[in-house]
C-alpha cells in the first residue's frame, strides 16, 4: 500500500450539494489547510459579504462581472498555482479537478435537486425562500457555471464525472428542510467522505472495496 497523506484534495459538486461543508470538515479532521474558490472569486469581484445570502441578493451582478471570462481566468490561475505550491490542502472548487495538473485527490459530491433545494432553505436561515425559489436560484447558478466550464474547458458540469476519483451521493440523507435533519445528514455522511479520502490517499483497495460494499447508496464510485 502506498501511503501518502500529503496529497491535496479537490472537492466539487453542484450548488448546495454539501461540498463546502464537507471540504471544511475533512480539512479540520485531517489537519489540512482549506482554500475556497468562492472566497477567491468574491475577493476578485470586491465583494466582502461571506454569507450564503450574497448568492441570493447579488447573483446577477456576479454573473455579469464574469461574462468576459477574465475573472474566471484569474481565479483558475490562482487555484492551479496554489495546488502546485501546496500539500495537505483541501480545495473547495468547481474546476480544479479538471484543470489541476499536480497530485490531487478528486471528490465529487452528488446531490439531487430536491435535496439541494432543502439544503438551500436551511443554509439561508432567516431569509427562508420557498422551495421553488431555491430551485430557481440553484438552477441559475448551476446553469451559468455549466456554460462557463463547457466553453472554457469542454467538460459538462452536469454529467461528466470521469475525472473524479470518488463520486459520493448524499441525496437521501437530508429528507426535510430542517436544521436538525441537515446536521444529522452531515454527521452520517462525513465518515464516508473521510474514509473515501483516506482510501484514495493511501491506495488502500481493501478499504475502498469494503466502503463500496457497506455504503452502496452513498458511494457511487471509488477508483483506487
Amino acid at each position: 500500500m502506498n501511503e501518502d497523506l500529503t496529497s491535496n484534495i479537490a472537492f466539487a459538486g453542484l450548488t448546495a450539494a454539501g461540498k463546502t461543508t464537507h471540504a471544511r470538515r475533512l480539512a479540520a479532521e485531517l489537519g489540512y489547510e482549506y482554500v475556497s474558490a468562492t472566497d477567491i472569486l468574491l475577493g476578485l469581484l470586491g465583494i466582502r459579504d461571506p454569507s450564503e445570502e450574497v448568492w441570493r441578493t447579488r447573483l446577477e451582478e456576479i454573473h455579469a462581472a464574469r461574462e468576459d471570462g477574465s475573472v474566471d481566468a484569474e481565479l483558475e490561475e490562482r487555484l492551479v498555482s496554489l495546488s502546485r505550491a501546496r500539500r495537505r490542502t483541501v480545495f473547495d472548487t468547481w474546476a480544479l479537478a479538471w484543470i489541476g495538473d499536480g497530485p490531487l485527490v478528486r471528490i465529487w459530491i452528488e446531490s439531487d435537486l430536491e435535496s439541494r433545494a432543502r439544503k438551500c432553505q436551511v443554509s439561508l436561515g432567516a431569509a427562508r425562500p420557498s422551495l421553488p425559489n431555491c430551485r430557481a436560484l440553484l438552477g441559475s447558478k448551476d446553469t451559468f457555471n455549466r456554460e462557463v466550464f463547457r466553453a472554457r474547458h469542454g467538460f459538462d458540469l452536469f454529467i461528466d464525472r470521469d475525472r473524479y476519483d470518488a463520486v459520493l451521493d448524499n441525496s437521501h440523507l437530508i429528507p426535510q428542510a430542517t436544521a436538525a435533519t441537515a446536521h444529522a445528514g452531515i454527521d452520517a455522511f462525513a465518515p464516508i467522505v473521510h474514509a473515501a479520502a483516506i482510501s484514495l490517499m493511501t491506495s488502500d483497495r481493501p478499504a475502498a472495496h469494503a466502503l463500496l460494499r457497506s455504503n452502496p447508496r452513498e458511494v457511487q464510485r471509488l477508483s483506487v
